[in-house]
């Protein structure tokens, strides 16, 4: 992975992919895509159906992670061949699938197995963000692609994607437990009850972020669903971590993203 030689091959097959995306202009997922933050979480993918891909993170400290392959077009998905052992934990690994996502002309390398969590972004607010920063691998330029509507996902997931936030409250908490991390930190997992389930649109995997107090940052992911009442899960870093607590208010809609969201929301709703 970090030897010269996987340099050597990884620039020249770069080289390789970058020629024949040129070739074939506006080409259905061939391409260059991103997604990170800028500091720890910086991964690269350029991705070509003949000259396979080459997938590089890099952090803060270097080089974190390369790998490159072949790709294989199956059933309107993406599979990759690992030259290198994909270990998918820390600052390591990639996805072996993608389902190419187009919104507008933008276009995305979404996972096969986290369609939701690509929702989740776009109900937050995250995308289609307006920068080269996310945390969906997006192809390089179209951040600034203007969109509107929904993006284009599997039919299964339609309903995940929501035309105005979904607001709830924290009824009940349960006892928490703790696990470990990779790091000298623990995880807390502690089980909520909301106020609201499938009537008010709410899905096995969404993602509500807390709203009030609005000093925490925390967010609850959905595991269980009735018709007016739904079960999740707080996962917070260290076991000291404050809340969940009774009456805290959640939203689907991340608070520090309402500016952009709003403007999507409306752009939806005039359609």
């Amino acid at each position: 992975t970090f030897s010269a030689k996987a340099e050597r091959t990884a620039s020249s097959m770069r080289k390789t992919i970058l020629a024949e995306i040129k070739d074939l202009a506006n080409h259905e997922w061939a391409g260059e895509y991103y997604a990170g933050d800028g500091l720890g979480v910086n991964t690269a993918v350029a991705i070509a159906p003949k000259s396979g891909y080459v997938f590089e993170w890099h952090g803060c400290l270097g080089l974190y992670d390369r790998n490159y392959g072949g790709v294989t077009w199956t059933n309107d998905r993406i599979r990759l061949a690992f030259t290198f052992d994909n270990k998918r934990q820390g600052f390591e690994g990639l996805a072996p699938e993608f389902i190419p996502i187009r919104w507008g002309t933008r276009r995305y390398l979404v996972p096969t197995g986290d369609i939701i969590g690509f929702c989740n972004n776009v109900n937050e607010g995250r995308e289609p963000r307006e920068d080269v920063h996310g945390f969906c691998l997006l192809r390089r330029g179209d951040e600034k692609a203007e969109v509107s509507g929904f993006p284009i996902v599997p039919k299964e997931y339609r309903s995940y994607l929501l035309a105005e936030p979904i607001e709830a409250a924290i009824v009940s908490v349960s006892k928490c437990a703790t696990r470990s991390s990779v790091c000298d930190w623990k995880f807390k997992d502690t089980p909520v009850t909301l106020n609201v389930g499938s009537k008010k649109g709410l899905r096995a995997g969404m993602e509500l972020h807390v709203a009030e107090p609005g000093n925490i940052v925390e967010s609850v992911r959905i595991t269980k669903v009735e018709e007016s009442r739904s079960e999740a899960v707080m996962t917070q870093i260290g076991e000291d971590a404050t809340g969940p607590l009774v009456g805290w208010k959640l939203s689907t809609q991340a608070p520090w993203t309402r500016a952009t969201k709003d403007k999507h929301t409306t752009r939806r709703s005039t359609e």
